[in-house]
């Protein structure tokens, strides 16, 4: 439950911006000491039109803004929750964010959804530099963190080159699984992150949303002669990553604005 609000006079000072605004200011505030705990419960609309002597809209618009900032989610006609901590994802340093995750101690569940095993489609066929209906290997992974859902993950790996893979223990890390018993050992990946709206299967599986907007990132990883063999396609809440990336820039970009 929020604080009550301080000196009403204060809190109405138009000087300060917009009421909604200064609704979002302090359950921001809120929210970084602590006083609203993550997976905690935010007011209704209603409940914070009668604290703050507000109309519901005015308590809508200040909801809405912290959501679209990340600082709180929604769960299907639950209400909204306060975010947890963002997961930090360098793409720079790392092919496998579930072996990295792991070795630092994170506190990562990874339920198996499907798995299958089908045939290279155009896509795939030119992702593995392999012929058309090349049999693959598909499945599909859903990660927690403190019971909450934060990725989706579909990865394809050739059926010929890793035989009778789907029988290893998926709720592992696969990039291991695919080292320790195949020797194929990740050197490169080609990343690609992106943005979209969630489709229907998503948001139940991630409990969000039909409305929300998702963070994909596809990534071809290599070994070390350069050959590709996994391709995945994770699909991220958007409040709950944090991507960054090492750039260098070379002499030849030195001139660049």
């Amino acid at each position: 439950m929020l604080d009550k609000p301080g000196n009403q006079n204060r809190q109405s000072d138009p000087s300060r911006g917009p009421r909604f605004l200064q609704i979002v200011d302090e359950i921001r505030d809120q929210i970084a000491t602590g006083v609203l705990k993550e997976h905690g419960i935010l007011p209704s609309e209603r409940n914070l039109s009668e604290q703050y002597g507000v109309s519901r809209m005015t308590g809508r618009r200040a909801l809405e803004a912290l959501e679209i900032e990340g600082l709180v989610y929604s769960a299907d006609r639950r209400g909204r929750f306060v975010s947890p901590q963002r997961l930090k994802y360098n793409v720079s340093n790392m092919v496998s964010f579930v072996k990295t995750a792991q070795t630092d101690d994170v506190d990562l569940k990874i339920e198996v959804v499907e798995t299958s095993q089908t045939y290279a489609d155009n896509r795939l066929a030119a992702v593995f530099d392999q012929p058309e209906g090349s049999a693959i290997f598909a499945y599909t992974r859903l990660f927690h963190t403190g019971g909450h859902p934060i990725f989706l993950e579909t990865e394809y790996v050739l059926a010929d080159r890793f035989p009778d893979f789907l029988r290893h223990d998926l709720r592992h890390s696969t990039t291991q699984i695919l080292e320790n018993n195949y020797g194929a050992a990740a050197s490169t990946g080609d990343i690609v992150i992106s943005m979209r709206g969630v489709r229907t299967d998503e948001a139940k599986l991630l409990n969000i949303s039909a409305r929300h907007t998702v963070i994909t990132l596809e990534q071809v990883i290599r070994d070390k002669a350069g050959v590709p063999f996994c391709f995945g396609r994770q699909v991220w809440r958007g409040e709950m990553a944090e991507f960054s990336a090492h750039a260098i820039v070379g002499q030849h970009n030195s001139d660049m604005a």
